[in-house]
């Protein structure tokens, strides 16, 4: 992912520019109505006053016509999550507040409300699930719908009912643009059309990159190597994770089990099953040369890997969220990382780059590290983006006008960059929550290598329900999942017409 080679020439400059645009903004941004937070179409913003430090070598240029619009509404439909955790919050902000990435968001809509005469709104459509029924429902009626961000299990939904434009086709969007995660397009496409993407409109795709947390002082009070240097020297591989994890095990209250009153290798959830597996350079299923999808479900790497990390849940130096608690039984997995973090009862967990905000209020100091490599030959870090919590844009077959669509989120992707990206990175993350330069170069690694795995997202066979089954189970014989796959052919997406996805 080809994101963060801009971002340290803002950290100084835009991070003092964050707070004087915190005063700027003049007018106000969208008004909420009964539908959802819908903007009144008959204000128009002044545009807010651009300080000299904006003036870098930096073209956030999005190349497209500066049209009047005329003080018409241009709506996103996006996710709401019942618990608030997922849901996409950087669309739509109802005033300044003081708050760096609010305000960010805040006086991008109003430099987007000004220079184009139109009024930025949002309307929510619920939960995972919810998403793909509320656009069915809209495209069925012949609704219109400016754009949509929802997750990629809805995402993969609609597009596979045929209910999503081809980007490429949508006139003045240019997806080769900074703004847009080259990853996700590089691993997302279908045969040869995008129907989806990730970028800098919305956060929430890095929000749902699964890494590894980790508690410093349990790597001193053990006397483990530096996790940091391990992964500049490529050399943080899983029997170095296994090893570590191990070299922890202690049962402090003496009652002979290990649970989270003691000091464990590694938290997990049911979910890091597939983050491990794409970790260790696996791949559900992945893009031939034509751009047509390849099942790689089962291979001998994947089934050395299986081995490998099976063998290291079934220890005792690991514990699942999902299957092992005693204490913290019935609470979120949230909450549990917190807890163990804050207890330093783990050495390392998983946890989604949204669970930084969790953690903090945690006075343990704690580190952030992408996953664990197969070995010292795999060439990259692979960290996993997951479909459950990730945001991706969309343009539904009845949307009324593609041109003023693809020209709105060119110019919004554009300014997100500019305004919105500094300040959820340099100033949200290092400001607030990652406690060290460290940590930070670690972001730069594991952002530049997210993978999408496209097996997993379309969950082609049940693939990944096979991988969860499989990990929550600790089965050691990968054999019989991958009979469930192997061999497999979409047919509908290699051969079909119009509609791109056609699950078995």
């Amino acid at each position: 992912m080809a994101r963060l080679w801009a971002r340290k020439l803002f950290c100084g400059a835009l991070a003092l520019m964050m707070l004087s645009l915190a005063a700027c903004g003049e007018s106000k941004n969208a008004e909420e109505d009964k539908a959802g937070t819908v903007s009144d179409p008959g204000t128009t913003a002044a545009s807010p006053e651009i300080p000299a430090e904006t003036e870098t070598e930096e073209i956030f240029d999005p190349g497209v016509p500066v049209n009047d619009y005329g003080g018409s509404t241009f709506t996103f439909f996006i996710r709401k999550c019942g618990a608030n955790f997922w849901t996409v919050k950087d669309i739509w902000v109802e005033e300044l507040n003081g708050e760096a990435l609010n305000d960010a968001i805040y006086n991008r809509n109003d430099y987007i409300n000004t220079t184009y005469n139109i009024a930025v709104a949002q309307e929510f459509m619920g939960d995972n699930g919810a998403c793909s029924t509320y656009v069915n429902k809209m495209v069925t009626a012949g609704e219109n719908m400016d754009a949509v961000i929802c997750n990629g299990n809805d995402t993969t939904v609609i597009a596979g009912k045929g209910q999503c434009m081809d980007l490429t086709q949508v006139p003045y969007l240019n997806l080769e643009q900074k703004w847009w995660d080259q990853n996700s397009i590089h691993d997302l496409s279908l045969c040869g059309k995008i129907f989806f993407a990730a970028g800098e409109l919305t956060e929430a795709d890095n929000n749902a990159v699964n890494v590894i947390a980790f508690v410093k002082d349990n790597v001193t009070d053990y006397h483990l190597d530096d996790p940091y240097e391990l992964v500049r020297e490529g050399t943080f591989t899983i029997d170095k994770f296994v090893e570590m994890s191990n070299a922890v095990l202690t049962d402090k209250n003496g009652d002979g089990k290990y649970n989270e009153d003691d000091v464990i290798g590694y938290l997990y959830f049911s979910d890091s099953g597939q983050t491990m597996f794409n970790a260790l350079g696996n791949m559900c299923a992945v893009l031939d040369g034509n751009g047509d999808p390849q099942i790689t479900f089962l291979t001998d790497r994947s089934v050395e890997s299986w081995t490998k990390l099976i063998s290291f849940i079934q220890q005792d130096c690991t514990l699942s969220m999902s299957t092992e608690l005693d204490v913290y039984k019935g609470m979120g997995d949230y909450d549990v990382k917190v807890k163990m973090i804050e207890g330093k009862n783990t050495l390392f967990s998983w946890v989604h780059m949204r669970d930084i905000e969790n953690l903090r209020e945690v006075e343990s100091d704690f580190g952030i590290l992408p996953n664990p490599k197969f070995d010292e030959a795999q060439e990259t870090y692979c960290n996993e983006n997951d479909p459950y919590g990730t945001g991706f844009f969309s343009l539904p077959i009845t949307c009324a006008d593609p041109e003023r669509s693809g020209i709105i989120i060119e110019a919004f992707s554009a300014r997100s960059m500019q305004v919105v990206l500094p300040a959820y990175y340099d100033i949200t993350l290092e400001g607030k929550y990652m406690r060290d330069n460290d940590s930070l170069e670690m972001l730069e690694i594991i952002f530049d290598s997210v993978i999408y795995d496209i097996g997993r997202y379309y969950n082609w066979g049940s693939m990944y329900g096979t991988i969860s089954s499989m990990w929550n189970n600790k089965q050691d014989t990968f054999l019989q999942g991958g009979e469930q796959v192997h061999g497999e052919d979409p047919e509908g997406l290699r051969h079909g017409g119009l509609s791109p996805i056609a699950p078995p």
